[in-house]
């Protein structure tokens, strides 16, 4: 029965336009793809049900970034110094929020020194409002507060549907068929943490679809042979945008484009530079610049220093020097991706399946003949070791805070490695991987209740 599904859903699309049944066959391969990611969106949205109608808002900085959204959907870009919306405030006493029980609804002037971290709308430090702009269409702040935070959080998955649609498009160009397709869609989207973010109002939520957008511009350019330069530096920028960490996914393709000219000891001379780095290259740095052209617009409309917003938010948590334990906390931290926040099994044996899978083929020099895929993977953990040591670092130059990278720093990752995989496995290895581990996981969650 595996055999027969497995070969099934190896059926690939085809490129070129020269006959009706290859034209035909792209369409059953297209129609199937779309089919494989609804199932997909509707296992990632009957997992984040329960989060999503928590009446209360998540651990997530939701309160935070919920009156970012009320910021924009009122025409206004929050400043660092900007304090929480009187709307905010109240929707935050009503429902209450993390380690902060319910104060009442009623509608009257609150103070923000009444809340955590000053009562700073401390998200317009720097957050820049792309990840934010689907939330504008969910938002409905003149509500009562539960329903207006409900209402609000569908923004997230409309990033999640927004991923689906440009993971089948990478799929396209990979020629993936619909086993390594399924296998993408289900790493990419059904991760718990992606689940959770996606639940919630947070521009985490935009971090897949920025991975995968990343990727589909990498493939283009690889599947034309051409650096693509302006669009590589436009997608980068508007990754940088989205968030600044997010520059992990450019980052990571650069490595791995590097690592396996060095693998090959391929050396590209002057005039082959550009074309093999161009659009890597670009993405990265466009990701950085405009990643880096916020923060500048930010100190440039500060009503309040963004270090006194910092250490208003982080200032319980401070070292004399960067400790190695934080560092390795995040390389932990970014290691359980696919772990859920509560005991779950199943989570944990996919999590230990796709990242085994992925030492494996490091140690192991991954697949015969395939020494790209090998640089990817270990590009992947360096991608992942990258992060463990920049927000540290970061954080310890913005006032000496001492925090490790949280885990869903590394969502633009996820589409990377389920692409590396889906191309790197075969047979019952990816059927499990990219099926059965994560339909059952689903299944045992809605089972059994849990998040």
């Amino acid at each position: 029965m595996a055999s027969s599904l497995v070969a099934w859903t190896q059926t690939r699309p085809t490129s070129g336009d020269d006959g009706d049944d290859r034209r035909g066959a792209r369409r059953w391969w297209l129609l199937w793809s779309c089919l494989i990611a609804i199932a997909v969106l509707i296992g990632s949205l009957v997992s984040g049900n329960t989060l999503r109608h928590q009446q209360s808002f998540s651990i997530l900085d939701e309160g935070a970034h919920y009156d970012y959204v009320l910021d924009l959907s009122h025409g206004h870009i929050p400043r660092s110094g900007d304090h929480l919306s009187q709307e905010t405030m109240r929707a935050i006493s009503c429902l209450g929020a993390y380690n902060q029980p319910s104060h009442g609804c009623r509608i009257t002037t609150r103070n923000p020194a009444d809340f955590a971290a000053g009562g700073y709308s401390y998200e317009a430090v720097d957050q820049p409002p792309l990840g934010y702009l689907p939330y504008l269409l969910t938002a409905r702040p003149n509500d009562a507060p539960r329903q207006a935070l409900l209402a609000a959080r569908w923004g997230g998955f409309i990033w999640s549907v927004i991923a689906a649609a440009a993971l089948i498009w990478a799929g396209w160009l990979a020629a993936l068929s619909l086993l390594e397709l399924c296998a993408v869609l289900s790493i990419s989207l059904l991760s718990p943490v992606a689940v959770n973010v996606s639940a919630t109002v947070t521009n985490d939520s935009s971090a897949v679809a920025a991975g995968a957008f990343v990727l589909v511009t990498y493939l283009v350019a690889r599947r034309r042979d051409r650096p693509l330069l302006v669009i590589g530096l436009l997608v980068g920028v508007l990754t940088g945008l989205m968030k600044g960490l997010f520059v992990v996914a450019p980052f990571t393709l650069l490595v791995g484009v590097v690592l396996a000219d060095v693998a090959a000891r391929r050396k590209p001379t002057k005039a082959t530079f550009v074309s093999r780095y161009g659009c890597v290259l670009a993405m990265t740095v466009g990701a950085i610049v405009g990643y880096g052209a916020w923060i500048v617009l930010v100190d440039a409309r500060a009503v309040v220093s963004t270090s006194v917003v910092l250490h208003a938010l982080q200032g319980f948590s401070t070292t004399g020097h960067v400790r190695p334990t934080t560092i390795l906390n995040g390389v932990e931290s970014e290691l359980s991706g696919l772990i859920a926040w509560v005991p779950a099994p199943l989570y944990w044996i996919w999590n230990l399946a796709v990242y085994g899978s992925l030492a494996g083929m490091v140690v192991l020099q991954g697949p015969v003949g395939r020494p790209q895929l090998r640089a990817m993977a270990i590009a992947i953990f360096v991608g992942i070791l990258a992060l463990a040591v920049a927000f540290p670092v970061l954080n310890f130059a913005e006032g000496h805070y001492d925090f490790a990278v949280p885990t869903r720093y590394a969502l633009p990752l996820l589409p990377i490695i389920g692409y590396v995989l889906a191309r790197s496995l075969r047979g019952r290895g990816l059927l499990v991987i990219g099926a059965i581990l994560p339909a059952l996981a689903v299944f045992d969650q809605v089972y059994t209740n849990q998040f």
